[in-house]
Protein backbone atom coordinates (compact mmCIF):
# COMPACT_ATOMS: atom_id res chain seq x y z
CA UNK A 1 0.00 0.00 0.00
CA UNK A 2 1.54 3.33 -1.05
CA UNK A 3 1.72 6.11 1.52
CA UNK A 4 0.00 9.44 0.93
CA UNK A 5 2.36 12.40 1.31
CA UNK A 6 1.43 15.53 3.26
CA UNK A 7 3.90 18.42 3.17
CA UNK A 8 3.33 20.62 6.22
CA UNK A 9 6.62 22.51 6.15
CA UNK A 10 6.10 26.07 7.33
CA UNK A 11 2.76 25.36 9.04
CA UNK A 12 1.93 25.63 12.72
CA UNK A 13 1.54 22.36 14.61
CA UNK A 14 -2.24 22.65 14.86
CA UNK A 15 -2.64 23.27 11.11
CA UNK A 16 -0.26 20.40 10.36
CA UNK A 17 -2.20 17.95 12.55
CA UNK A 18 -5.47 18.98 10.86
CA UNK A 19 -3.95 18.26 7.44
CA UNK A 20 -2.69 14.87 8.58
CA UNK A 21 -6.13 14.04 9.98
CA UNK A 22 -7.81 15.03 6.71
CA UNK A 23 -5.36 12.86 4.77
CA UNK A 24 -6.04 9.84 7.01
CA UNK A 25 -9.85 10.01 6.92
CA UNK A 26 -10.42 8.49 3.45
CA UNK A 27 -7.69 5.86 3.81
CA UNK A 28 -8.18 2.21 4.71
CA UNK A 29 -6.94 0.88 8.02
CA UNK A 30 -3.22 0.16 7.80
CA UNK A 31 -2.55 2.84 5.19
CA UNK A 32 0.10 5.45 5.89
CA UNK A 33 0.53 9.17 5.59
CA UNK A 34 4.11 10.35 5.03
CA UNK A 35 4.44 13.74 6.72
CA UNK A 36 7.19 16.19 5.74
CA UNK A 37 7.84 18.87 8.35
CA UNK A 38 10.49 21.40 9.25
CA UNK A 39 9.25 21.61 12.85
CA UNK A 40 10.73 18.89 15.09
CA UNK A 41 8.16 19.64 17.82
CA UNK A 42 5.40 18.45 15.47
CA UNK A 43 6.47 14.89 16.29
CA UNK A 44 5.16 15.37 19.85
CA UNK A 45 1.78 16.57 18.55
CA UNK A 46 1.57 13.77 15.99
CA UNK A 47 2.21 11.15 18.67
CA UNK A 48 -0.55 12.64 20.85
CA UNK A 49 -2.92 12.83 17.86
CA UNK A 50 -2.14 9.22 16.92
CA UNK A 51 -2.70 7.97 20.46
CA UNK A 52 -6.10 9.69 20.68
CA UNK A 53 -7.23 8.38 17.30
CA UNK A 54 -5.96 4.81 17.50
CA UNK A 55 -3.24 5.47 14.92
CA UNK A 56 0.51 5.03 15.26
CA UNK A 57 3.66 6.93 14.44
CA UNK A 58 5.75 4.26 12.76
CA UNK A 59 9.00 5.97 12.01
CA UNK A 60 10.90 9.18 11.60
CA UNK A 61 13.78 10.07 9.35
CA UNK A 62 15.87 13.19 8.94
CA UNK A 63 16.22 14.34 5.35
CA UNK A 64 19.21 16.02 3.70
CA UNK A 65 17.13 19.19 3.30
CA UNK A 66 16.86 19.49 7.08
CA UNK A 67 13.23 18.42 7.03
CA UNK A 68 11.86 15.52 9.03
CA UNK A 69 9.82 12.68 7.54
CA UNK A 70 7.28 11.04 9.84
CA UNK A 71 5.08 8.05 8.97
CA UNK A 72 1.62 7.98 10.55
CA UNK A 73 -0.27 4.72 10.07
CA UNK A 74 -4.06 4.65 10.26
CA UNK A 75 -5.45 2.43 12.97
CA UNK A 76 -9.03 2.25 14.21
Amino acid sequence: MKAVEVDVRGLSCSDAVVRVHRALVPLARGASVRVLTDDPTLLIDLKAFAARGGHSVRGTKGLASGALEVEVRKGA
